[in-house]
């Protein structure tokens, strides 16, 4: 039932080069002809080539701003924001192609993206933490434009919820797999603001007029450690950018999802079994954000959280086992 599935999403194709047959898949999401005039395409594509530009960088300046290369953040908010814009742009244009706000919105999330990444990519340039620095005024003019932009961005990605409720012509299944995405990923988004918050000391030395940092992710008492591999994250104490980044990208397995329920008829149990990976994903997220504000680290063992994670996740399997099982009646053609 996979493989079927398989070839449906991906086309095939052969090439014959200096005598090796060469088998490349291309995705059958949208055509070219569909995208190529939508801005969070070429967000995304813009994305996609400063993340590739960035990459020679991290080996040819060697700086560092907190033991971390000073261009691992840009490279990993342009990925993000490209993985973002690239599976946004495929709900749009699938489901909402005669949504009046659209371009709208498509525009907004391309502007805000790119202010974001801009700032944050200028601020790496310069030696200078992007996030959380009010050392100076130029440094503070920055984070308070970045957290506005942001914020403007996910309330027009909230925005997108709504067309969406109120499609009533695709199967419920791939309408809640969106819903759940999309208002899991304003969950993630909504965390950041729990980093912005200044810190007790914080607040301390600025009341002295001392201006270094305005919150912070790390969440509890001790060093945070070396961190996990690119990423940076804590291993040791509270991060609130593991629920954060988690919350942000679920959204593009629900979106997987629907792209596999929309190839088939839809049955009941594939909406009882959307609906509880729904619940038990944004569980499993509000967990992560009460473990990190109680100061613990998410990799390291906590009596409490680990094994609530270890039983949703055997859940979880358990779930995508019996929905890939089900048995299916393929949907000659489904119009939205």
């Amino acid at each position: 039932m996979f493989f079927r599935w398989f070839h449906k999403m991906f086309t095939m194709y052969t090439f014959y080069v200096d005598g090796v047959y060469i088998i490349v898949y291309a995705v059958n999401i949208m055509k070219y002809a569909d995208f190529k005039r939508q801005p969070l395409f070429w967000n995304g594509m813009a994305m996609l080539v400063l993340t590739v530009s960035m990459i020679p960088l991290v080996f040819l300046d060697t700086r560092t701003l907190f033991g971390v290369n000073l261009w691992i953040k840009p490279i990993k908010f342009s990925l993000s924001l490209g993985i973002y814009s690239f599976s946004t742009i495929w709900i749009l244009q699938r489901f909402l192609a005669d949504w009046r706000h659209r371009s709208k919105t498509q525009i907004a999330l391309t502007i805000t993206s790119a202010i974001e990444i801009i700032l944050i990519t200028w601020q790496a340039a310069r030696g200078e933490a992007s996030h959380f620095n009010v050392s100076s005024t130029w440094n503070q003019v920055v984070f308070s434009i970045m957290g506005t932009s942001i914020s403007i961005f996910w309330l027009f990605h909230l925005g997108i919820i709504f067309p969406i409720l109120k499609q009533k012509q695709m199967a419920t299944s791939v309408r809640e797999s969106l819903l759940w995405g999309l208002t899991i990923a304003g969950f993630g988004m909504i965390i950041g603001f729990f980093m912005t918050q200044p810190r007790p000391e914080q607040l301390e030395l600025m009341q002295k007029g001392i201006f270094q940092t305005s919150g912070g992710h790390s969440f509890g008492t001790g060093e945070q450690g070396s961190g996990l591999f690119f990423f940076g994250w804590s291993t040791v104490i509270g991060d609130m950018r593991v629920p954060h980044f988690f919350g942000m990208h679920v959204m593009q397995v629900f979106f997987v999802l629907a792209a596999y329920l929309l190839q088939w008829k839809e049955s009941a149990e594939q909406k009882i079994v959307v609906r509880i990976i729904g619940i038990l994903i944004l569980s499993m997220n509000v967990m992560m954000v009460i473990q990190t504000l109680w100061g613990f680290s998410i990799f390291s063992y906590h009596p409490s959280f680990t094994p609530s994670y270890a039983i949703i996740l055997l859940i979880l399997f358990s779930l995508g086992i019996r929905l890939f099982s089900i048995p299916k009646i393929s949907e000659p053609e489904v119009t939205v």
